[in-house]
């Protein structure tokens, strides 16, 4: 609009701007990848309990792990075509600096890509040996503990006052729900069998395993995403580490399940009365959901580091056990049903991560 000359110059207006949208949009960038990282890590664990009742193939053929590496690639080949661009890690820079920097970050995304393999391998076992609602809150609690030791003595980070009462308060959360089934066992009327307490101990041990790589692998990557001016991206990283545990898991499955097909595949799908067509869908589901988990996981690791990525996991637990209630419970799967020590673990973890989330200092953010 033209302003009228006649009425004298127009006069100066001037705007003042709220602070209310500039923090809703610091909240939501802030929270937005920890929400995400925790809806669809659920999803990931309910859809693998789902696989993990219907029985439909031996869990010794490792047929979630086929789907994640699977998958993933899939999805990082399309990233890639869609970006139209050569992949950076195959590039060979001319810069003799840039050249050392590319060959170390594919040596470290080839260490990721063997420390995933053989850390969700032990953590498959653990889930077939524990179910979801343990494995998840053991494997979180072993995990948030590693992490936080990994981050200070290797990356040197120092955590806030806030975010040790955080840690502390997880820790004592996850011990609660780990006890709780030892606990519950030898007090019942009907104690677990030795054949059952042997099950849980390798679960146990299996998770524990699973949380040192883990939470080594977490440090690996942030190192990773921290190398120079042009670190590589997350779908960088997913399609070589995927080309890896694809590899591996190619031979596992050729040498160990191929033999045994019918003993192992074609013998159980009979028996629980599954299809090939339905058996497909619940696998294509996981990848599905496992590549948004993925994602989210590489949100997280950029905006809160490998401790955010530890945390989240241990309020995953917390989530974990009331839905695994709400779905799962049954006199046949107790270790799903939500009891009086479960219900305290999942308030406690909850109220950790609060306290390491609102502990975070806005500096520390990249």
């Amino acid at each position: 609009m033209h302003a009228d000359r006649r009425r004298g110059p127009a006069r100066v207006v001037q705007y003042y701007r709220s602070d209310t949208m500039p923090n809703l949009i610091y909240t939501a960038r802030r929270f937005l990848p920890l929400v995400c990282y925790l809806v669809t890590g659920t999803a990931v664990t309910t859809v693998s309990q789902v696989i993990a009742n219907k029985q439909f193939i031996s869990d010794s053929v490792q047929a979630l792990a086929c789907a994640k590496y699977a998958s993933t690639l899939a999805v990082s080949l399309s990233s890639a075509a869609l970006a139209a661009s050569p992949e950076k890690l195959i590039t060979i820079p001319a810069d003799t600096q840039k050249r050392k920097r590319r060959s170390m970050q594919r040596q470290l995304i080839l260490v990721i890509g063997c420390i995933d393999v053989l850390a969700y391998a032990a953590f498959c076992t653990g889930f077939a040996y524990c179910d979801g609602a343990v494995a998840t809150l053991v494997l979180a609690g072993g995990g948030q503990l590693f992490t936080a030791i990994m981050s200070k003595y290797i990356l040197k980070k120092q955590l806030s006052q806030s975010q040790v009462l955080g840690v502390a308060l997880v820790c004592i959360g996850l011990c609660i729900r780990g006890l709780g089934p030892l606990l519950s066992s030898s007090q019942a009327s009907t104690p677990m069998d030795e054949d059952a307490r042997q099950r849980l101990y390798i679960g146990l041990a299996s998770l524990l395993f699973a949380s040192i790589a883990y939470s080594l692998l977490g440090v690996i990557y942030q190192t990773l995403v921290s190398t120079g001016d042009d670190p590589p991206s997350h779908s960088d990283i997913m399609l070589q580490s995927s080309i890896i545990g694809l590899a591996a898991m190619a031979g596992y499955e050729v040498f160990h399940v191929l033999p045994k097909w019918r003993f192992l595949v074609t013998k159980p799908m009979q028996t629980s009365g599954t299809t090939a067509g339905l058996a497909t869908f619940w696998l294509a589901a996981f990848g599905a959901v496992y590549n948004c988990h993925s994602y989210a996981a590489g949100m997280v690791f950029r905006s809160d580091g490998a401790q955010g990525v530890g945390i989240v996991n241990a309020m995953r637990g917390a989530t974990v056990a009331l839905v695994s209630h709400a779905l799962f419970c049954s006199p046949v799967k107790p270790l799903q049903c939500l009891t009086t020590s479960s219900a305290a673990s999942a308030a406690t973890v909850t109220t950790g991560g609060i306290v390491w989330v609102q502990g975070s200092r806005p500096d520390q953010e990249r």
